[in-house]
């Protein structure tokens, strides 16, 4: 019997290990031809150490094609964006999970339809109200967009989190004389700490690698974001420069990569617990 518990932890070790790299070995890879020349990465081995690593790459990335500048506007984006969907979110869960009024189930029913409605869609009457507001080519037309779309997803999460906090919690505060914002921000808030945290990832990320609304409501390059930046490496004269691209890709990965290390953990709680979309 030990034996056989002994060969399942080998093979389940072996299965692990072969995910675990598959999902590492991209970035390396990645990394890898950021240090090449174009000519060798589509002539040679694109899989083998560079033959001459060139370092230029990445002082065109930052000097040349103005990648920090646009990493600042998608850091911009992306914060507001997060603080926007997150309190907002966070807020409308209280509403329908902890308070009593009409119109609250028809709300909830709304909420769970807008994760089913493709961003796609409707982006041909989103682009028309916001020219008609004078918000295209302006980053608060990016940030109001995809906070809209991300809110959905963020109220559910939020809602099964909230639903498992006894009311007497909320009794007790109201008693001691807080008030409605005191008892959300200071009291449920951080009960559902691995729920915000996952909002926190799910929103950074889609707002992070959003590329069609960039396209579409970003015109100039004043504030254009990294997924546009990256996009110009293959209209230039020559071709594409794909030494440089991964170079600024891998630039762009940096901040997810830290928000990965940082905030995991967090996201495993929130899924051991059982808590997210129940």
């Amino acid at each position: 019997m030990r034996i056989q518990h002994k060969w399942i932890r080998v093979v389940l070790t072996v299965i692990f290990g072969i995910c675990a790299f598959c999902s590492v070995y991209p970035l390396f890879w990645m990394l890898l031809n950021s240090f090449k020349d174009t000519s060798e990465i589509m002539t040679g081995s694109s899989f083998g150490l560079p033959s001459f690593w060139k370092f230029e790459n990445y002082t065109d990335a930052l000097f040349n094609r103005d990648i920090l500048k646009f990493f600042l506007n998608s850091v911009i984006v992306t914060g507001a964006t997060l603080v926007l969907t997150v309190v907002s979110a966070t807020m409308l869960a209280y509403a329908l999970t902890r308070m009593r009024w009409k119109g609250a189930g028809k709300l909830n029913k709304v909420v769970t339809l807008g994760i089913l409605l493709p961003s796609q869609i409707v982006i041909v009457p989103i682009f028309v109200m916001l020219r008609e507001m004078h918000l295209v080519n302006n980053p608060m037309s990016l940030i109001l967009t995809i906070s809209a779309f991300n809110i959905a997803m963020a109220t559910l999460m939020a809602c099964s989190f909230m639903k498992g906090i006894p009311m007497e919690m909320e009794e007790a505060a109201v008693m001691d004389g807080a008030g409605i914002f005191t008892i959300l921000f200071k009291i449920i808030t951080p009960i559902i700490k691995p729920a915000v945290a996952t909002m926190c990832i799910n929103t950074f990320i889609n707002s992070w690698n959003e590329f069609i609304y960039a396209l579409v409501l970003i015109n100039g390059e004043k504030y254009r974001t990294l997924p546009i930046a990256l996009m110009n490496y293959s209209s230039g004269k020559y071709g594409t420069d794909y030494g440089g691209m991964f170079a600024a890709m891998v630039i762009t990965s940096i901040l997810p990569v830290l928000l990965f290390v940082f905030f995991s953990n967090q996201v495993e709680k929130t899924f051991s617990a059982g808590a997210i979309l129940k």
